[in-house]
């Protein structure tokens, strides 16, 4: 919904698609502790009195990481992108605690199980080749992004539209909008050349076309004589296209498609139309909502970020842990 929780709520919501480890913090190498430790001494954010590690934002991205090959983990405009959606993070984490938010542990339980059944076993340590991250950590940051969410939820509440918003949405929409041209035509499908020709014949001899459609059509439009209305045949396929060289009041010789034998009569053409304000309503409704949205979001973090003091090292570098050591479960 908003762009500053995607990166880490495919953790929640996309993870179905990915089956990646995640193991407890509890069951840590040598190795890793150290290579833990030797991070925590150099935090490489500071957001006013906070301090944060490469560990921290790699936890919050994790998912979007995982995927990501060294080349664009090394790529200096996709480390900001990934640091500042962390910074939005937290200022919006801080305001909503703030604000008094809470999250109740049991829905990060379900949220959490839900995430760990995707993947059939609740240790996941069954994939190999994949980064790990360990089930506490998750917990947080599944934790911190219901918080957000609540928060954001509340704030949609304060976005009203009106009647009258809608239809300057309109006005807007319609000095962009490239008008389309409708045609209003009667169409006759058969099935064999025989059928087609007779019919065709018949029209030569001045027989109403809608009378030959339901004597020869095999189309659904038979018993309304082929009568298709106004329609933009640029959604039609190929056989339809031939409509646009007729002149009004014409009709064609048979065509021959994949889907039958086909002839149309072209009864008039509506030149430039837009679609009407009733008939997309809900639809401008929907767009103006998520634009609404979207600036509500941006103000809100530009207000964060303008009373706040950030400091970012120059050198991050986000590697992933490796794969521990398989141990049983048993």
């Amino acid at each position: 919904m908003f762009k500053v929780i995607v990166l880490c709520f495919f953790l929640i919501i996309g993870c179905g698609q990915q089956k990646e480890n995640v193991t407890d913090d509890s069951k840590k190498t040598p190795a890793e502790e150290k290579s833990q430790v030797t991070q925590k001494k150099q935090p490489v954010l500071k957001i006013n009195n906070n301090a944060y590690y490469v560990e921290d934002i790699i936890n919050y991205a994790y998912y979007t990481l995982s995927e990501m090959n060294e080349e664009n983990k090394n790529n200096p405009e996709v480390k900001k992108e990934i640091i500042e959606n962390f910074i939005d993070h937290k200022l919006l984490l801080k305001k909503a605690e703030n604000s008094g938010i809470t999250v109740d542990d049991a829905k990060v339980k379900r949220v959490l199980d839900n995430f760990k059944s995707a993947f059939g076993k609740e240790n996941l340590s069954t994939y190999t080749n994949k980064p790990v991250l360990d089930i506490r950590r998750l917990s947080n940051v599944i934790k911190e992004q219901l918080i957000i969410q609540k928060f954001l939820a509340e704030k949609l509440k304060n976005i009203k539209l009106e009647e009258k918003d809608l239809k300057n949405y309109y006005d807007e929409f319609v000095k962009r909008y490239k008008g389309v041209t409708l045609y209003h035509i009667y169409h006759l499908v058969a099935d064999n050349a025989e059928s087609a020709g007779k019919a065709r014949q018949l029209m030569r001899q001045r027989h109403a076309f809608s009378d030959v459609v339901k004597k020869f059509s095999v189309g659904t439009l038979k018993e309304e004589g082929g009568d298709m209305g106004y329609v933009d045949i640029s959604n039609y396929p190929a056989p339809f296209q031939q409509v646009k060289e007729m002149r009004i009041g014409s009709v064609s010789s048979v065509i021959k498609s994949d889907y039958g034998y086909h002839i149309f009569k072209l009864v008039d053409i509506k030149r430039n139309i837009r679609p009407d304000f009733k008939e997309i309503k809900s639809k401008l409704y929907s767009e103006l909502f998520i634009k609404k949205q979207d600036e509500l979001l941006d103000n809100l973090t530009k207000e964060l970020r303008s009373n706040a003091k950030i400091t970012i090292s120059d050198n991050v570098s986000f590697v992933l842990s490796p794969k521990p050591p398989e141990r049983s479960d048993n």
